[in-house]
């Protein structure tokens, strides 16, 4: 079954697709063209979550790797690395920071909701990513992002985007400098991620894992592939959730994914470099 905004994204987007193909009839507009399934980021809506706000923050723009390789690379967008590794600990930060192959690493916090614990995390990863030139992003924790200083970007899944909104943290974020990454599951969530226009997108949970509870099943790689068309090429496409290893990733990029989202193909590796080499590898 589909959820009832999602099939009105699905509905928008196909009128849209068929008045763009329609042919005038004499005086008249043309008959809407029956096309198939919305393929295509020209049709597909967005959805403003702010409807009071004048104007959408901006955020600095992103490029996957292969774009940066291709004759449309941009000079002013940085380029996201091909893997993400997300990790818990600032141990980890300090331990990825030093493997070659990682520019972005994504740090989360399960453990604690303590604002000043938060803030002390973020600032000691943020000393050490800065000092070997790693991009780190925070998940979840924009205001203690914020008030760190320094960090890269931030990610937030769909109820920390709704809650940001309301409280206007998206300007704040983009008054900050800092990049912005967003979760989809769905055909509306990605409607209104789009409405916001992101640094990134990311899609998951790809395949089944065990790593956080979701409520969403696992997406598989045919959705992999619409959400590479019903983005706009120069938005990166993160695929998270299941990729264990170089293999899995090998098939998601071949999907359409740029960057591969990973947590235990890195930490659950026997050889962290090794691993990290192989998945860019298969990402490339």
């Amino acid at each position: 079954a589909m959820y009832l905004a999602d099939a009105c994204c699905i509905a928008k987007a196909y009128v849209t697709a068929g008045i763009a193909r329609g042919v005038q009839l004499g005086k008249g507009p043309g008959p809407v063209v029956h096309t198939g399934f919305p393929n295509s980021f020209k049709s597909f809506p967005t959805i403003a979550l702010a409807s009071g706000s004048a104007s959408t923050p901006a955020f600095p723009p992103m490029q996957s790797y292969s774009s940066a390789k291709s004759s449309s690379s941009s000079l002013s967008a940085v380029t996201l690395g091909r893997i993400l590794p997300i990790v818990e600990t600032v141990e980890w930060i300090e331990k990825l920071t030093s493997t070659p192959g990682v520019e972005d690493v994504q740090l989360r916090f399960k453990d604690t909701s303590d604002y000043a614990t938060i803030l002390d995390r973020i600032k000691r990863a943020q000393t050490l990513c800065k000092a070997k030139g790693v991009r780190l992003w925070i998940n979840d924790h924009w205001k203690a992002a914020i008030e760190a200083g320094d960090c890269f970007g931030v990610h937030l899944g769909q109820e920390d985007l709704a809650s940001c909104v309301e409280a206007g943290g998206l300007e704040l974020i983009s008054s900050a400098g800092l990049a912005f990454g967003v979760s989809t599951h769905s055909y509306s969530e990605l409607a209104a991620c789009l409405g916001v226009k992101p640094s990134y997108i990311s899609l998951g949970p790809v395949f089944a894992t065990s790593s956080k509870d979701v409520k969403f099943h696992p997406q598989g790689l045919e959705t992999v592939r619409q959400w590479r068309s019903l983005i706009p090429p120069d938005i990166p496409l993160v695929a998270i959730g299941g990729i264990g290893n170089a293999d899995v990733a090998r098939v998601v990029r071949a999907a359409g994914a740029e960057c591969a989202a990973v947590i235990g193909a890195v930490t659950k590796a026997d050889d962290v470099s090794q691993a990290v080499k192989d998945l860019n590898d298969a990402m490339s």
